[in-house]
């Protein structure tokens, strides 16, 4: 069975050959892995005559093609560290809402990396390090940033830790979800936004009043 191939909108702008070799080559080694996705299923996916050289007019290799990819989910991957600065800090509970929705919609976003790096993250290692560089450790800065916004400098170490326990909790909803194929428990992510909130809210109200 061949690769079905995405159809943009009418009024969509035109995609160049490049960038869909790039999002089907993505698409694929996430579903099916690197080393079983062949050049010529990612040209067909692309809309190039299979096995006809047209993905080597564009990249040098299928390595070099899935750096490419890589490079786009990194450039997208700086989103997620820029939530608290879309927050307005007015409501505890209204931004803690927009934040937790802001970091899994930015999540689910990257279900593609996450299934690459489940599949293949161990023949990558440099992938493995730009994911821990670039999404993980911004993401528990973030974390960290937002609670010290609204408790001021106050706490030591701890802090810190209840950061990573947030952060990580958004994390592992996600990839919980992409590997189970449902949300984990069965927990709706409505419901789960409102627990993670409620520990944050409980959390942060213990350390004082926010900062002005």
């Amino acid at each position: 069975m061949s690769t079905p191939t995405l159809t943009p909108p009418a009024d969509a702008p035109p995609i160049s050959t490049r960038d869909r070799l790039v999002r089907q080559a993505m698409r694929l080694f996430a579903e099916q892995g690197y080393r079983a996705t062949t050049v010529g299923q990612i040209e067909e996916a692309a809309g190039l005559s299979p096995r006809a050289g047209g993905l080597y007019k564009h990249f040098a290799s299928k390595r070099d093609l899935f750096e490419a990819g890589v490079q786009r989910h990194t450039r997208d991957m700086d989103r997620i560290t820029s939530m608290a600065n879309l927050l307005p800090y007015k409501d505890l509970r209204s931004d803690l809402t927009l934040a937790a929705r802001l970091a899994l919609a930015e999540l689910a976003a990257e279900r593609e990396m996450m299934m690459i790096l489940q599949r293949d993250g161990r023949d990558f290692p440099e992938f493995q390090q730009i994911a821990r560089e670039r999404v993980v450790n911004p993401g528990f800065a973030e974390a960290e940033k937002l609670i010290r916004r609204w408790i001021g400098e106050e706490g030591g170490p701890e802090v810190r830790a209840m950061s990573a326990v947030l952060f990580s909790s958004l994390v592992n909803f996600r990839v919980l979800e992409v590997m189970l194929g449902e949300h984990p428990a069965g927990v709706s992510e409505e419901d789960f936004v409102d627990a993670w909130v409620d520990l944050a809210v409980r959390y942060i109200s213990t350390k004082g009043e926010p900062e002005k």
